[in-house]
């Protein structure tokens, strides 16, 4: 997306939240293009005896349209056990909490969503 003052806000707006959400999730600002061009890159957390994390992707706009979209992206769990299904549960709950307060925040913003 453009380095403009409205997106370094979203973006710093997007950080706060995934660290009060204390999930584990992190979220840092990318830099490109002498940092004309900036995006988001979402850490999950390690993996816990209680959860199993997805991967979330951030996909922006590089045409100036100011949207944004979120993936989870999950992996073929496969059969598992009662416990093993419980901490997929968790981490995809985990995911998508995230995810939901991240789209209400750019939506806020007046960004388009996708």
């Amino acid at each position: 997306m453009k380095n403009t003052p409205e997106v370094r806000r979203l973006f710093d707006q997007m950080i706060d939240i995934a660290t009060h959400l204390t999930n584990g999730y992190q979220i840092e600002t990318i830099h490109y293009r002498d940092g004309e061009e900036i995006s988001l890159r979402i850490h999950k957390p390690a993996e816990t005896e209680w959860a199993v994390y997805p991967e979330i992707c951030f996909f922006d706009d590089w045409y100036g349209i100011e949207s944004v979209r979120f993936e989870i992206i999950t992996i073929g769990y496969g059969n598992h056990s009662l416990r093993q299904a419980q901490r997929v549960t968790t981490g995809l709950l985990a995911a998508t909490n995230l995810v939901q307060n991240l789209y209400m925040a750019a939506e806020v913003a007046g960004f388009t969503i996708k």
